[in-house]
């Protein structure tokens, strides 16, 4: 929900993918049980599946995610509020984004949007009946979808930082390596920042005078524990 180039975009991108997963499952299995007419079927199940993704993604992109964004104060809606420049009076205040939020994100604006179109598609194809459903098998199945999706961005973020980990050179010089404009607008969208050597100088710092100190401070307890055993054998 980045505007109407990030939507169209989208669409384009997006769209294509069901309707060929739908039509080639379709055609497999019209050729696996010899089904006559396999390839019009296969056609006609990669229309539906577009016709159904498009509905989606306009109820979402056009309706719902706007809606949800502009009124409810959960955080990822107040963070994403914030991305898009729009502030309430009464939004309260967050902090970044954990792996937790990362997995919810855009859950509820999915499964409502796959209900309301589930459940206008099925209610126009097979009549009122139809609707209830159509609403609830189509919203669970895209809610799922979400999630999935989620989980698959997340183990590619974990799996990007851990690459950066491994490719880190052992030597650091007082110029930080510039990261790629795409990743480092991607990282920055979800909440991940990258951390400075000024903000690890530090930190090393901080952990080392914890250090020392406890060191004194055994060193100390120590001095005072032989004093007294001195004395006493004396």
């Amino acid at each position: 929900m980045d505007g109407p180039i990030d939507t169209i975009v989208l669409w384009l991108t997006t769209i294509p993918l069901p309707a060929g997963v739908s039509a080639f499952v379709t055609g497999l299995y019209g050729v696996a049980r010899r089904t006559p007419n396999y390839a019009l079927m296969a056609v006609a199940a990669g229309v539906n599946s577009g016709v159904t993704a498009c509905s989606f993604f306009a109820f979402r992109e056009l309706g719902i995610s706007p809606l949800l964004v502009n009124t409810l104060s959960w955080p990822q809606y107040v963070r994403r509020r914030r991305e898009l420049g729009i502030s309430h009076t009464d939004d309260p205040s967050i902090g970044q984004p954990t792996w937790s939020d990362l997995r919810k994100y855009n859950t509820l604006d999915s499964g409502l949007s796959g209900a309301i179109a589930g459940g206008v598609l099925r209610g126009w194809k097979s009549g009122p009946r139809a609707i209830l459903p159509g609403a609830l098998s189509i919203g669970a199945v895209c809610t799922l979808l979400q999630l999935a999706y989620n989980e698959a961005t997340i183990s590619r973020l974990r799996y990007i930082s851990g690459l950066q980990g491994k490719n880190a050179p052992e030597h650091k010089t007082s110029e930080a390596t510039p990261a790629k404009p795409a990743l480092q607008r991607f990282l920055n969208l979800i909440g991940v920042t990258q951390v400075t050597e000024e903000q690890y100088l530090e930190k090393m710092k901080v952990k080392r005078d914890g250090y020392l100190k406890r060191i004194a401070e055994l060193e100390q307890q120590l001095a005072t524990e032989e004093a007294e055993k001195k004395e006493t054998n004396s």
